[in-house]
């Protein structure tokens, strides 16, 4: 089966930097996985994606050097089976809150006897390789996004789960969560205080800890604090950035 290289990465202590591609253009997938990134995250969850066009993505991301990864809309095992059947080689699973909820995300990411996956990956073996059945369970990454004052407070029982590889923090709902507003240049204490403690908790279990950043410097920084599943931005927010940062260029 086809190595999972951004799980390599994290196996071996080592950081893996990647997009969020929220766009549903496959041309828009592509060019962010040809950029250099070591995965591209197709977002079912915000972004512009849906199960109608998401084989035509991760078709896209598979054909750069990008590990193509999707977060699923939620933790259901219709839409976490459809995205693995459809090539997936890693979830981001939102909102997992408690080791009842992760242990829920193995079952539908396994086969019998461990989970309840069902057989047909019509385009995972495809990408993967006739193997997929014997080493699917090797080889996928799974992610589970701790992003609530419960998630915060259960992260070392949720990274304790075997088959959980690592955590991602949506530091804006995080922030949200504990009180405070999101899209903040720089949070609040109590937001950064419960941000390490997952880290901490990621540590401790041996799995990769992970963050959204909003810029290539938030990324440096919490590359420094430890974190190695880095999101660094999505197309549009580059998009965004880069025009009018030009704009402000001319128009000085």
């Amino acid at each position: 089966m086809r190595t999972n290289e951004t799980k390599r990465l994290l196996g071996m202590g080592k950081p893996a930097l990647g997009s969020f591609c929220l766009g549903g253009s496959p041309l828009i997938a592509e060019t962010l996985g040809r950029a250099g990134y070591d995965f591209v995250i197709v977002d079912l969850q915000h972004g512009e994606s849906h199960p109608g066009n998401l084989l035509g993505m991760l078709q896209a991301v598979s054909c750069t050097p990008a590990t193509p990864i999707v977060r699923v809309s939620a933790n259901q095992p219709v839409d976490i089976q459809r995205a693995l059947d459809l090539g997936a080689y890693g979830l981001v699973i939102p909102m997992v809150n408690s080791r009842a909820e992760a242990e829920a995300v193995l079952r539908s990411v396994r086969y019998a006897p461990t989970g309840n996956r069902s057989w047909g990956p019509i385009r995972g073996w495809l990408y993967g390789g006739l193997d997929y059945f014997a080493k699917a369970q090797e080889e996928l990454l799974i992610v589970a996004m701790l992003e609530t004052a419960e998630a915060a407070r259960s992260a070392k029982e949720i990274l304790s789960v075997p088959g959980i590889d690592a955590c991602f923090i949506g530091p804006n709902d995080l922030s949200i969560a504990l009180g405070f507003p999101s899209e903040l240049s720089e949070y609040p204490p109590p937001v950064e205080e419960a941000i390490l403690a997952i880290r901490d908790a990621a540590v401790a279990t041996g799995k990769a800890a992970g963050i959204y950043t909003p810029s290539a410097a938030a990324a440096k920084a919490r590359l420094a604090q430890g974190f190695r599943f880095v999101c660094i931005q999505n197309d549009f927010g580059m998009v965004m950035t880069a025009a009018a940062g030009d704009l402000r260029t001319i128009r000085a």
